[in-house]
């Protein structure tokens, strides 16, 4: 792979490594389900005051906004609202290392309904990754007392990422992926709106800090939008096998933030747990049986 894009993709692992950091400054201000409405809404406006430049127009067909409506749930509303309610419970490493099942997820989910082969690097990879999650889940509880209930929610949301994938595959193949990106996170920005009426969603009594702030515009521009762009362009220089890397990348570089930015306390447990589910993405990838000696 080109330095040029070895260098985008660590950029792209901080920016998402990141997003974990800017929740957790967050939401310590500002309710889970208004942060998400922030998040989806203010990326999707800078993506959208983009396509005047890049000469991508929205769809225009019913169909295509139902599917991307769908997807928006599924890939930003659900997923968000989990990660975003399990931080208030859980340490910004540790979300950040479960999220890394979302890969694993998604094989899962797509083998299940038919969408991938069942292949024994990925059988094996799996196993890998769920043995991580129950160390993350169980172990962690009982040597740092960490709320169960965090980590179930971390977990939700790689499930809800998994299925995103399956109905991306399946009614979203072919289209331009930047106004995938800008379709879903408006439609996600919609979804949000009688979410946030229905549950009475408070605001902030008073303005939040100036770090609150910064974090969620820093969330919404840096770590969505920017970061949308930076994967897509990834994908089509890189291949998308390389730009799947990220998800090795991206628990270290939430990690490395928590512990050096919140002081965060990271125990054996915990790189054990993420190790497993290392382990289990480079073997699903295929390139750790690659690099074996073939008789």
């Amino acid at each position: 792979m080109p330095t040029l894009q070895i260098a985008n993709l660590l950029l792209l692992s901080l920016l998402w490594g990141g997003s974990f950091l800017f929740i957790g400054i967050a939401v310590q201000e500002i309710n889970p389900l208004l942060l998400v409405f922030l998040r989806v809404s203010i990326a999707a406006l800078a993506m959208i005051s983009l396509i005047p430049f890049l000469k991508i127009p929205l769809p225009r067909d019913s169909a295509a906004w139902k599917a991307y409506f769908m997807m928006g749930l599924l890939n930003n509303v659900i997923p968000f609202t989990f990660i975003f309610y399990a931080q208030t419970l859980i340490s910004v490493s540790l979300a950040s290392i479960i999220n890394a099942m979302t890969p694993i997820c998604t094989f899962i989910i797509l083998a299940l309904f038919k969408e991938e082969l069942l292949k024994p690097n990925k059988i094996i990879g799996s196993l890998l990754g769920v043995i991580g999650v129950a160390l993350l889940s169980g172990l962690t509880q009982l040597a740092l007392h960490t709320d169960p209930l965090g980590v179930l929610f971390s977990f939700m949301a790689t499930v809800s990422y998994g299925l995103s994938g399956l109905w991306a595959k399946r009614h979203l193949a072919g289209r331009n992926s930047i106004q995938s990106a800008t379709s879903q996170l408006t439609a996600s920005s919609i979804i949000m709106v009688p979410i946030l009426l229905i549950t009475s969603t408070p605001l902030p009594e008073v303005l939040p800090t100036n770090s609150v702030i910064a974090s969620i515009l820093a969330l919404a521009i840096a770590s969505t939008a920017f970061a949308y762009i930076l994967f897509f362009e990834l994908i089509s220089k890189a291949g998308a096998s390389n730009a799947m890397l990220v998800t090795l990348l991206v628990p270290i570089s939430g990690t490395f933030l928590g512990v050096s930015v919140l002081n965060e306390t990271l125990s054996l447990i915990q790189i054990l747990g993420g190790l497993f589910i290392g382990l289990g993405l480079l073997v699903i990838d295929g390139r750790l049986l690659n690099l074996l000696p073939k008789r």
